[in-house]
């Protein structure tokens, strides 16, 4: 079994998402990278790494639906007040409350600066 070195995100501004990222997500700077054709931010969410992606030179447009990631989830211990903070902060919300997914489960979508799809849990899997 291989574990996840991190995931990868196109956004369209790499310091706006950034910035989103550490302020709303509380994720911590890792490290960056950047040349004449591309911007890399690295970002720690509780030990896994988001590696934001801004290319700075037009390339071919790639067709990426099959694989594409559907969200990023992250883990919280209580959905209901986070929903709150992100309300409050102006983020999108996808849903007025919380879903509930069985008996231990509670999560809510909201978006990010591009318009990514990004979920807080809370529950054990």
């Amino acid at each position: 079994m291989y574990k996840v070195a991190h995931v990868g995100l196109v956004v369209k501004d790499a310091e706006q998402s950034s910035l989103f990222y550490q302020q709303i997500l509380k994720c911590e700077l890792v490290n960056s990278y950047q040349d004449e054709r591309i911007k890399l931010v690295f970002l720690n969410s509780g030990g896994q790494i988001i590696e934001l992606v801004q290319r700075l030179q037009e390339t071919t447009p790639e067709q990426r639906t099959a694989g594409a990631v559907d969200h990023i989830a992250f883990e919280v211990e209580d959905v209901s007040a986070e929903m709150e903070r992100l309300r409050a902060a102006g983020v999108t919300l996808l849903s007025d409350k919380p879903n509930s997914l069985g008996k231990s489960l509670k999560n809510f979508f909201f978006l990010g600066p591009d318009g990514e799809r990004l979920e807080f849990i809370q529950g054990m899997l």
